[in-house]
């Protein structure tokens, strides 16, 4: 085998949505958001207030976090701020592509195998080492062939199956998809990541609380980590096919239960009414102070550092934000592959 080449070389973004998606903005905000309804029920209420003072609790006036004792929340409406916060960013970068007067980008029409047609991009990059041997021996099994054929080859069908998703709330189909195959499907197409200056491994990945200019470039685009990985072409094939699954899921209800599920736009976004399958009247995908920009232009970037700080620094009675002093030291990382 040759020498593997990075998604960015072989099928590059258009150079106006890799700049856009490649800024402090946009990195902080996909960091932001994943971060915090992840980490919800695992911090303090000190830190929920200083966060919730800031306008980031995740969800509106409820707070929706993702994960309870490790497992994906279904019922709370927390899978559906996941579907519909990508299916936002999708439009986010289809609006770049139309106005260049060219294609959106392809979403996968199913997972790509092992040993199958070329397809340029989309080789498995290799395994890096890292200090933690389970850690390793996770990331060797999500990258080998065999894990496709007894893992995501199941999940690439069961989530097209009719008959399952007939079964499941908007909530539930989002929530179980992001911590099975999607998860796995950033790991298994993550290249080891890199410091930008010294093009080093940083085998544990960037410091969540490391906001150094460095990491801005759109080189740094490594796809186990929120901060980064929506800068990598493979971001939005894979997201592609998470949102064809909305589809799939609508259709298996129109059939099962017709007429229970009505569509609907929310700011902009083609969506569905709130009801027995649907949760959420509005889902979450930006801080209430920012509802009406579509887009970035209502986030504030130091607030949003402020957020990340408060989410990593040690458990204390008094949060100070305005330095990372002392929190750099700590490990930080933001991966879904530690999910």
């Amino acid at each position: 085998m040759g020498e593997f080449k990075e998604p960015r070389e072989l099928i590059p973004l258009l150079p106006a949505a890799r700049d856009m998606l490649a800024s402090a903005s946009h990195r902080l905000h996909h960091a932001v958001w994943h971060d915090v309804r992840g980490r919800w029920l695992d911090i303090s209420q000190t830190k929920k207030d200083a966060i919730k003072e800031r306008g980031w609790q995740p969800g509106h006036v409820v707070a929706r976090p993702a994960v309870r004792a490790g497992a994906p929340i279904a019922d709370n409406g927390s899978g559906e701020d996941f579907l519909f916060m990508h299916r936002d960013m999708i439009a986010m970068v289809a609006s770049i592509y139309k106005t260049a007067g060219q294609p959106m980008i392809r979403s996968w029409a199913a997972i790509p195998f092992p040993g199958g047609p070329s397809q340029e991009g989309f080789d498995i990059p290799p395994s890096w080492k890292q200090s933690h041997a389970p850690t390793l021996r996770r990331l060797e099994a999500l990258k080998s062939d065999v894990y496709f054929w007894t893992a995501m080859r199941g999940w690439d069908r069961q989530f097209k199956n009719a008959a399952y998703l007939g079964t499941l709330s908007l909530g539930a189909l989002g929530s179980t998809m992001e911590y099975t195959v999607h998860n796995d499907m950033h790991m298994r197409w993550s290249s080891a990541p890199r410091d930008p200056e010294s093009g080093d491994v940083v085998p544990d990945g960037r410091n969540a609380t490391d906001f150094s200019a460095k990491w801005l470039g759109p080189e740094y685009d490594f796809l186990g980590e929120f901060y980064s990985s929506h800068v990598n072409p493979v971001f939005w094939r894979l997201h592609g096919w998470v949102d064809e699954r909305i589809e799939d899921w609508f259709a298996a209800h129109q059939t099962a239960h017709p007429g229970e599920i009505e569509r609907s736009e929310v700011d902009g976004i083609p969506w569905f009414k709130p009801g027995r399958w649907v949760t959420s009247e509005k889902p979450w995908a930006r801080p209430a102070s920012a509802a009406h920009h579509h887009g970035h232009g209502g986030l504030d970037t130091e607030v949003m550092k402020e957020v990340i700080r408060i989410l990593y620094a040690p458990e204390t009675p008094t949060l100070s934000t305005a330095s990372p002093e002392g929190v750099l030291a700590a490990p930080a990382r933001s991966t879904w592959f530690l999910n």
